[in-house]
């Protein structure tokens, strides 16, 4: 439910292709898995490590004055040498309530080394239990600059729900444009009804609106259309809730 996003690049190469590969532009977007190789390099320089790689490949660092762990997850090209690199960031022990955070980090590839251009915190979507986002993926499909993008949710009393949010990765700096459910089940709980929906985005007009198609227990679209910087919902939410 929550592992279908998008098509990681198959373009990851050490050099930034001069425009969007095949794969970058496919529909549906869905999850993949491609992992850079430079992939621990890039989060060292981010974290300002050194060139050791920490124990358990996680780094620390407080985020509004709560501590979290982060790992590096996704590299992708954004254009004039430039990569986003995506680390998610848990909490120990913490709670069901409690979600854990993304860090967004851009930096130049150059002949010596990744150099740190900008870090951002708190961008895409987060889970349950302290965890930040559960699944990730890169696309150019939805707009002229390339986006992220991220889902999270997790269980109550027997519902699963997650949410998936699409962050352009902007020259400036990433800023989400919207979010939808990307995934649903229920029938857990006592007095649940059981359905299950999981959706994924099939078509975009870039930087103009993009749909959702679910599957599962009905055959559902619903059309989001960007408005005043963020991508709205047409009509009623037609995908239910927990």
């Amino acid at each position: 439910m929550l592992d279908s996003l998008l098509l990681l690049s198959a373009a990851m190469m050490s050099t930034v292709p001069s425009g969007p590969a095949a794969a970058d532009m496919a529909l549906p977007v869905q999850l993949g898995d491609a992992v850079h190789p430079d992939l621990d390099e890039a989060f060292n320089a981010a974290f300002r490590l050194g060139a050791t790689p920490t124990e358990a490949g996680e780094a620390v660092q407080a985020v509004d004055g709560e501590v979290y762990y982060f790992k590096p997850v996704a590299i992708h090209a954004i254009g004039n040498d430039i990569w986003a690199l995506l680390s998610t960031g848990h909490q120990d022990e913490a709670g069901h309530v409690s979600s854990g955070v993304n860090a967004i980090h851009y930096l130049r590839d150059t002949e010596g080394g990744w150099q740190l251009k900008g870090e951002w915190f708190g961008n895409g979507a987060a889970g349950t239990f302290g965890n930040g986002a559960t699944a990730w993926g890169f696309t150019h499909a939805l707009g002229k600059n390339p986006y992220l993008v991220t889902s999270g949710g997790g269980v109550w009393q027997g519902c699963a729900v997650g949410s998936a949010v699409v962050t352009e990765l902007a020259p400036d700096g990433p800023v989400d444009r919207g979010s939808f459910t990307d995934g649903m089940s229920s029938g857990a709980g006592v007095g649940q009804k059981e359905q299950e929906y999981e959706g994924k985005i099939i078509s975009a007009v870039p930087d103009k609106s993009f749909t959702v198609s679910y599957t599962g227990t009905r055959a559902i679209r619903q059309d989001y259309v960007l408005k005043n910087g963020r991508y709205e919902l047409v009509g009623k939410d037609r995908i239910p809730g927990c």
